[in-house]
């Protein structure tokens, strides 16, 4: 297979697993040689801001002068950005040679997975191959039967902001939700938590870790201070940080990844404190409060808890706002709209809709009319570029467009932009 041939078999394979659960995973991977064996995870989870938490605290070891693997997901522009080492994506001809090898055991074996699953076995292998000291894996979706959860006795477990996403495969509340996530919490582990969520949230963690003899860290709000988000710095414990991405939530998943890394000093790893320091200051994720110039900011953002973070900072920005976005079928599209309608409302935003040319995503005159029940009227447009250069023709009065809605959309006006 060439490069595109590997994508094309990649995105062929089913999404989701013809049997629920990991067993597959686990045959497919015990066949390969158990590359997950030989390596050390730090594994983490949650709704909002897993990419960035891993990205800091990937970063961070990598400054500490380990060889680090990052396996992500969704990717934003192109496949490879989803598994890194020490920042560089896996190259066209490593992947190809790696899928190919997975793809023989598989189909030899019987253990035909699902896309993801497939995805993290690849990665698994890869940073196998190259030796990695840590690997910092994030979760695909939930957790306990995530495909990522078939590691053992991971060095040390994050919990990101737990919100209302997935509800059609992990439930329709916090508290079930939050359970599913708590599923990669393994015995005797080490578990940092996202300081800011719900009380069912807290509950949950507390319950789960000591059902498991598990230490719970959550970060002290009360020790953040001086947080300067225009200049992207605060002080925890005593110690002034800077950060590369921009947003408040940003500085709660630094905080996340300080206490992942104090854990993983005391299981013998050398970090400095410098190290730390140099990795929130040069740690950056594209598609997160993502500036392409003066007037355009793509953001990721896809559900409701995301779409009011995003909201609140660009509050903070004091600029009149345009809105392009796409949303997929199965988010909460209504209180998205919702949400970005009573912001466009009190600060007079026009909004472009769009569609990505995929399956999952709700049709531009469908989320046209979803708009119009807030009584705000958007403009339809089948083509994102055509969106966006009939925003930009319309802004005379400086305003700020904002790109967001899904992190499909993201990719895609990237990728535009460039070419």
């Amino acid at each position: 297979m060439d490069y595109n041939q590997t994508l094309k078999y990649i995105h062929s394979i089913p999404k989701f697993s013809r049997v629920l659960g990991n067993d597959l995973l686990r045959k497919l991977l015990g066949k390969m040689g158990n590359p997950q064996n030989n390596l050390r995870f730090i594994h983490i989870g949650g709704t909002n801001g897993k990419g960035s938490t891993c990205t800091m605290t990937a970063k961070i070891l990598k400054c500490a002068g380990y060889r680090v693997g990052l396996f992500t997901s969704p990717y934003l522009e192109y496949f490879n950005e989803r598994i890194r080492i020490n920042g560089v994506p896996i190259s066209n001809d490593e992947l190809v040679e790696t899928v190919e090898y997975v793809k023989s055991i598989s189909e030899k074996y019987n253990a035909e997975v699902s896309e993801f699953a497939f995805d993290t076995a690849v990665a698994l292998e890869y940073f196998k191959r190259n030796k990695c000291d840590i690997v910092v894996l994030e979760v695909g979706l939930g957790g306990r039967l995530d495909a990522t959860n078939v590691i053992e006795e991971p060095i040390a477990v994050g919990v990101t902001s737990i919100g209302l996403d997935h509800c059609q495969y992990l439930g329709d509340t916090l508290d079930k939700i939050s359970m599913d996530k708590f599923g990669i919490i393994k015995p005797n582990s080490n578990v940092v938590l996202y300081p800011i969520q719900d009380k069912a949230v807290f509950t949950n963690a507390e319950n789960v870790c000591k059902s498991q003899n598990a230490k719970l860290t959550v970060p002290s709000i009360h020790e953040i201070s001086d947080i300067d988000t225009l200049n992207n710095s605060f002080i925890y414990k005593n110690e002034k940080y800077s950060l590369a991405m921009s947003g408040e939530f940003q500085i709660y998943n630094a905080v996340t990844a300080i206490e992942l890394i104090n854990i993983i000093k005391n299981k013998g790893y050398t970090i400095d404190g410098s190290d730390i320091k140099l990795g929130l200051m040069t740690a950056k994720i594209n598609g997160r409060l993502d500036y392409q110039n003066e007037n355009l900011i793509i953001d990721g953002a896809h559900n409701p808890q995301a779409i009011a973070a995003l909201l609140k900072e660009l509050t903070k920005t004091k600029r009149q706002i345009y809105f392009l976005t796409a949303v997929m079928q199965d988010k909460d599209y209504a209180e998205i709209v919702r949400l970005i309608s009573d912001f466009a409302s009190k600060n007079k935003s026009k909004i472009a809709v769009t569609e990505i040319d995929m399956p999952r995503c709700l049709p531009c005159n469908e989320l046209c009319s979803e708009f119009l029940k807030h009584g705000i009227t958007a403009s339809a447009f089948n083509n994102s570029l055509d969106a966006l250069k009939t925003l930009k023709s319309m802004n005379t009065q400086n305003a700020l467009i904002c790109v967001c809605g899904s992190l499909y959309l993201a990719g895609e006006i990237k990728k535009s932009i460039k070419k």
